[in-house]
């Protein structure tokens, strides 16, 4: 986290202290504490998502490709209510056991602290910290490699409402990644977000602004591509139409529609530069059917040997269906084009690499009992490239339960 930014955190801080002079503790039945317990089995066809024509026991030491996944958490969350005021303190913890290979076992947890501060009638925000462990996928390494990803995050928020039609919002976020694979360290990365959004609000709530986004990426370990390493640090700076309007009762319309410039101080032509967006649409006209349809065009990270994003295109269309108050159904088909742009010139194979995929997703979601969910989740997906040895399909199916109290 670099001075400038740590200093408007602060000044984050100062902004709310009016905030502390309005605590009055709520009773007690206002402060509610949730505990859960989790469980879940899966079965993926194509873990390490290797494509036909690559010998499996060579790639991955065995002949099966597939695995049953084995899950059990647990976690809570405790939200107090002081006066204005507003803290969450939440944290879950998963067990993961690999039938097959179980070299990939492991402990991964999510947590986070955070504040929904309001001082006077002008200003509000928030000011959060977390920390998360996961197992990273297999779509990009396709190897029987286990790298665990450490996240810690600290983010800022503060509102600022000139009158009840202006509001200015100002978002920063650091975020700090590290692998534990040898091989993966090169993906190690600080990276630091700062917005800054000028929206116009109606009496319905309804926003429709402009907004500055920057983010500053750092990889503190070169990408031995050439002898002396490349540099994948960059800047990015986004320039959008933003709104969130609801047409009506039952319809619900986010976009964002701008663009996008990033700039890398080595290998310049990996720059970028050009239009970007992501609409969001939900309609539920009644109670029992919903649709949720979204298309994009954004730059992804994709970590992989000399080059680190891409040009992601693509749509998605989620029904769903509550046939009973226990009983709902939901489905869910997308489809992505991966255009790689980030390629440093000296890597030759993904100069001209073009991705395609393709995911359907049927759902069951059961709750027996009150704050009790059991679901079942049938998944395919696939991927085609003009580049060799990158393309797979798999299956997956998932059966979770999980309980609150």
């Amino acid at each position: 986290m670099n001075k400038s930014r740590f200093a408007i955190l602060c000044g984050l801080f100062l902004a709310s202290h009016q905030a502390f002079a309005q605590l009055q503790l709520e009773p007690e039945e206002e402060r509610p504490l949730h505990l859960q317990v989790s469980g879940s089995v899966t079965h993926d066809s194509n873990l390490f998502r290797l494509p036909s024509e690559v010998d499996a026991q060579a790639a991955i030491g065995s002949s099966d490709k597939s695995d049953n996944i084995f899950r059990i958490g647990a976690g809570g969350k405790y939200e107090a209510q002081v006066s204005r005021q507003k803290f969450l303190v939440e944290a879950n913890v998963d067990d993961y056991r690999f039938q097959n290979f179980d070299n990939l076992n492991n402990d991964s947890y999510d947590g986070r602290g955070e504040w929904k501060w309001q001082a006077g009638n002008f200003w509000d925000g928030t000011l959060g910290v977390g920390q998360r462990r996961s197992l990273a996928g297999f779509a990009n390494l396709q190897q029987n490699i286990k790298d665990m990803i450490d996240q810690g995050r600290a983010y800022g928020s503060a509102n600022y409402n000139l009158h009840s039609h202006l509001r200015f919002t100002l978002d920063l976020s650091w975020y700090d990644n590290r692998h534990s694979a040898d091989s993966q360290k090169i993906f190690d990365s600080r990276v630091d977000n700062t917005a800054f959004t000028v929206n116009w609000v109606t009496p319905a709530q309804n926003t429709v602004g402009l907004q500055y986004r920057t983010t500053n990426a750092h990889y503190p370990n070169r990408d031995p591509v050439t002898t002396a390493g490349l540099d994948n640090a960059y800047w990015e700076n986004e320039y959008n139409l933003v709104a969130h309007w609801r047409a009506s009762g039952a319809s619900d319309f986010v976009f964002r529609l701008g663009h996008t410039e990033r700039t890398f101080d080595q290998s310049p032509t990996r720059n970028f530069s050009g239009p970007t967006w992501r609409i969001t649409y939900n309609w539920q006209p009644v109670g029992k059917v919903g649709l949720e349809l979204a298309t994009w065009r954004e730059i992804a990270e994709f970590e992989t040997l000399g080059t680190n994003y891409v040009r992601s295109t693509g749509f998605s269309l989620a029904p769903t269906w509550s046939i009973t108050p226990k009983t709902s159904l939901r489905a869910k088909a997308s489809y992505v084009t991966d255009k790689f742009l980030g390629d440093s010139g000296i890597v030759v194979v993904t100069n001209s690499r073009e991705d395609k995929g393709r995911i359907y997703q049927l759902s069951a979601l059961w709750s027996p009992v009150r704050q009790t969910n059991v679901t079942l989740a049938l998944e395919t997906g696939e991927r085609t490239s003009n580049q060799q040895f990158v393309d797979y399909k798999y299956q997956s199916v998932l059966l979770s339960a999980m309980r609150i109290f």
